[in-house]
């Protein structure tokens, strides 16, 4: 079998952070015939065309001999951007084995795992050397063939391409039959709340969606068989195009919730980029990007690009110019590449604000609002948020326009997988709590994270926790760097996907400020509170004012009971001036 004809491939970046792009113009069967001892292609010369054509050009170029191929290489320096290039003897990686392994946040290669360094031209797919492209292209040819064999009517008639349609969400009959209040005990028994003007029902299965073929086979390998209540509500409000409030505990699925409107929505347009997901950190954007490339594997033209801080900006850069659909980025560095002109925005459709809550707390949301100042103002919000304060109600207002407001699980709760444990320590018996803790068996089941308010507290403890008990220990904050990160973050977390955990709080006066807001989110999980918490007049300080504040906004409402005492003030007030 042998490898289809044309043979092009886009290099991202090379290894010294400078970007690259190298074309294989053309190629002939015979001189990429696999070699069946090794199970991969013969390695091709590969020769560096006198003149680099503009970059922007797709012009074929003579093939040199039959045992070679032509290649366009210009590599651009950081300080160049990727406006202006120069020629690189750098040749084309003939072998997976002379590539090197992809850092976090870097694409990666769909065969082997390695750095994925080029594009392929057939499938847009992120591959490492000629050899990866060569099987890649092998791959996908055996799957078509299997497929055109299990189904020959369909391999007879004309493939469909998703992009020659359109896509618009339709209740499956299915879910029209239901009756009104079968949907209501539905959203009940699934603690669901629904808030807004003619919210279409949920859903009961992904294949209610109308989803591409290929979609739909993504989900089930990515291990979604049935969807989670946040998914049933909010993925067919978000594939009509409306705007969404949504808050979800950790774990509940509400990365997929978002990410399958964004996908339908990116997938039939044809300005790119076409949609933008902004997120707090940068661990958080490229656990996203992951999730994004299960899901779209398959579906033609759609690639993402990850903007992140912590990573060399060049090849992002050079990324962007590749007709990506979905953008995932930190504000931070979007908007940096903002003011350099690096990106258009005015073809984004959909927009993603995800943990906004934490998004606020790290003082993002000024950095948000000016990118959304770049672009146009027909497009679809979605902000999502672990809890929904008044800060996230009133960045609701600014950025939505009749949203619809969902809620999965008790609002503003603790997540109801992780126990919840709250002790009074003071801070010089804190360590040794900690430690008593560390060697208790029933308490200490690794991994085990620990919260600390300062850099050099996470240093130190993290020393002082191994030197102590012996255990394994190791500290993570914003000096680390990205890979030290990455490995360190190995451990997980408690409370997703379903999985149980426990959280010990510790806490005393020092913390006196949050004394109310604990006892009011913790106390209905059914955990018991220190008497000291209980007891401290902080607390009922903060109840009574918190009471008072909602009793006044209360007040400020007009109503048809009150409009006319409102007046009867109003005018009274005026008299007395």
């Amino acid at each position: 079998m042998f490898v289809p004809r044309s043979l092009k491939i886009k290099r991202h970046a090379n290894g010294d952070g400078k970007s690259c792009v190298a074309k294989i113009i053309k190629s002939d069967p015979e001189d990429l015939q696999l070699d069946k001892s090794r199970d991969a292609p013969v390695d091709a010369l590969v020769t560096e065309a006198a003149t680099p054509p503009d970059r922007h050009s797709s012009e074929s170029c003579p093939f040199p001999s039959p045992g070679g191929q032509l290649a366009e290489v210009h590599s651009v320096s950081p300080e160049q951007g990727v406006k202006d290039s120069h020629p690189s003897e750098e040749p084309v990686k003939s072998f997976s084995k002379t590539q090197r392994w992809a850092e976090p946040g870097e694409p990666v290669c769909v065969v082997c795992g390695r750095y994925g360094e080029y594009i392929c031209d057939k499938t847009d797919e992120d591959v490492c050397s000629l050899e990866c492209k060569a099987k890649h292209l092998l791959q996908v040819k055996e799957k078509e063939e299997k497929s055109k064999l299990s189904n020959p009517q369909k391999a007879n008639s004309e493939p469909e391409s998703p992009l020659n349609a359109s896509y618009v969400y339709k209740e499956h009959p299915f879910i029209l039959n239901l009756q009104e209040d079968q949907i209501e005990n539905l959203k009940q028994q699934l603690g669901i709340l629904v808030q807004g003007q003619e919210v279409t029902r949920p859903i009961i299965d992904f294949e209610h969606c109308s989803f591409p073929e290929v979609l739909n086979h993504n989900l089930k390998k990515s291990g979604y068989e049935v969807p989670t209540p946040i998914q049933m509500q909010m993925i067919p409000v978000g594939l009509l195009g409306r705007d969404i409030l949504a808050s979800a505990d950790t774990g509940s699925g509400k990365t997929a919730a978002f990410l399958l409107p964004v996908i339908m929505r990116a997938l039939f347009e044809s300005k790119t980029p076409s949609a933008l997901i902004l997120t707090p950190t940068r661990e958080l954007a490229i656990q996203i990007e992951r999730q994004a490339k299960e899901l779209m594997s398959g579906l033609p033209r759609m690639k993402t690009v990850l903007l992140v801080g912590g990573l060399p900006l060049p090849p992002q850069l050079y990324r962007l110019q590749q007709q990506v659909k979905v953008i995932i980025a930190t504000p931070g560095r979007l908007l940096d590449i903002i003011k350099q002109s690096s990106v258009e925005l005015c073809g984004i459709k959909i927009v993603v604000v995800d943990e906004a809550d934490t998004m606020l707390k790290m003082g993002f949301q000024q950095q948000v609002l000016d990118i959304l100042e770049n672009i146009p103002n027909d497009y679809q919000t979605i902000l999502v948020s672990a809890t929904i304060p008044s800060s996230i109600e009133q960045l609701a207002s600014q950025l939505l326009h009749n949203p619809v407001r969902i809620i999965t699980g008790e609002k503003n709760l603790p997540c109801a997988n992780v126990r919840q444990i709250i002790l009074w320590v003071e801070d010089p018996a804190k360590k040794k709590k900690l430690f008593e803790i560390l060697n208790d068996k029933k308490l200490f089941k690794p991994p085990v994270l620990v919260f600390v308010d300062c850099k050099l507290g996470a240093d130190l403890l993290s020393e002082a926790v191994q030197k102590i008990t012996g255990l394994k220990s190791i500290s993570i904050h914003s000096e680390k760097s990205q890979i030290e990160r990455k490995n360190i973050l190995k451990v997980g977390r408690v409370g997703r996907l379903g999985q149980n955990g426990t959280a010990i709080t510790f806490i005393n006066n020092n913390s006196k400020r949050l004394f109310w807001d604990i006892a009011k989110r913790v106390k209905p999980t059914g955990s018991i509170l220190p008497p000291q918490l209980l007891n401290s007049p902080y607390l009922h300080d903060q109840k009574r004012k918190e009471q008072q504040k909602d009793k006044q906004t209360q007040n400020d409402l007009v109503t048809g009971a009150n409009l006319m005492d409102i007046i009867r003030k109003h005018d009274k007030s005026n008299s007395q001036k």
